[in-house]
């Protein structure tokens, strides 16, 4: 299945933002990998909606497309004869679930099945999936336009547990976050959560700090992503009934590249001036006055001190200040409402 990049290079796979799978990345995501669990994943909640941080939309015939399920089962070393069922998609129930581990998790429905399979069966689950990106996305800064080098300062950690010979396979969290460089923060948090539970006790943390400055090309649109040093893997999630028969889901999972030492890596990417309509860039053009208006109105009213007399704080400098980082809010959000 071919995913057709956009002007800056970024392909979406289900859920994810990411790039193409022969990008340089600097790093070796394997083109296939094995794993005997389920690739540990947090799920939570979302305002009322229930979140995965695996792709569970996928559909056994997009895997199917992309790393046919005869395949996995040579990987998984079973006999097709042995499998019970190949589930469409992740609303249908692991076979033999009890009626009280349904009902312990009708919160996330109508994926339960997602819940019950990360928090009670991972252990006895073997995946097996073919590389179809890399580097998914995990925050970023808005792009700008032309000739000028902007700085950002991001900041990262990451809690790998159990790490293997094959990777950080499972118990992987990810939290980042961007702003501007000596300026107000901007797009200053974003988070690409993956779990933190494990049955393990080995326990490593990284961090990450740096400072980036990226160059503004002519003609160009230039921005600077944050992105995990990982592989995201289509592929089938076998799963054991009684003692040898199996049942299988299509899954769709980030994996950490194998040894890379890094958790996330800074990725400068630009694109031609095409990449957006009129309009869209004229809403990027006004964010980002918006957003030298607010620095500078920020500095005024640090210098002019606290307000006197009657006014208040509504008032002079203050108000200056209040309305500019109204104005830089609401172009933010219209830039993130339209998925710029």
């Amino acid at each position: 299945m071919g995913y057709t990049p956009d002007g800056y290079g970024q392909i979406s796979v289900g859920i994810y933002n990411c790039l193409q799978p022969d990008r340089q990345v600097g790093y070796n995501a394997p083109e296939e990998i094995y794993l005997k669990r389920c690739p540990k994943v947090e799920y939570f909640r979302k305002g009322p909606a229930f979140r995965a941080s695996w792709d569970y939309s996928v559909l056994a015939s997009e895997v199917e497309a992309e790393f046919p399920l005869s395949e996995a089962y040579m990987r998984f070393g079973i006999d097709e004869r042995k499998v019970v069922r190949v589930h469409e998609n992740w609303t249908e129930w692991a076979i033999g679930t009890p009626e009280k581990l349904k009902d312990a998790v009708i919160w996330a429905k109508p994926y339960g099945p997602v819940a019950h399979m990360a928090a009670a069966n991972a252990d006895a689950a073997h995946f097996a999936g073919r590389r179809v990106a890399v580097a998914p996305f995990i925050c970023g800064s808005t792009p700008f336009e032309g000739v000028q080098n902007k700085s950002y300062v991001d900041e990262a950690s990451i809690t790998v547990t159990d790490s293997t010979t094959e990777g950080w396979e499972f118990g992987l969290t990810a939290e980042a976050g961007m702003e501007k460089k000596d300026g107000p923060g901007v797009k200053s948090t974003a988070s690409f959560r993956w779990s933190k539970t494990t049955t393990h006790t080995t326990e490593v943390r990284k961090s990450h700090t740096e400072t980036t400055t990226i160059p503004g090309k002519e003609g160009q649109w230039t921005k600077l992503d944050m992105r995990a040093c990982a592989g995201v893997y289509s592929g089938w999630l076998r799963y054991l009934i009684g003692r040898d028969e199996y049942g299988i889901y299509p899954m769709r999972a980030p994996v950490q590249a194998p040894g890379f030492p890094n958790p996330v890596a800074e990725h400068q990417l630009h694109a031609p001036a095409s990449t957006y309509s009129d309009t869209e860039a004229t809403l990027l053009r006004e964010y980002h006055q918006a957003e030298e208006d607010y620095a500078k109105a920020l500095q005024d009213a640090t210098t002019a001190g606290p307000s006197n007399g009657d006014e208040g704080i509504f008032a002079g400098a203050n108000l200056h200040l209040m309305n500019a980082d109204a104005e830089r809010r609401r172009l933010e959000a219209a830039i993130d409402a339209l998925g710029i």
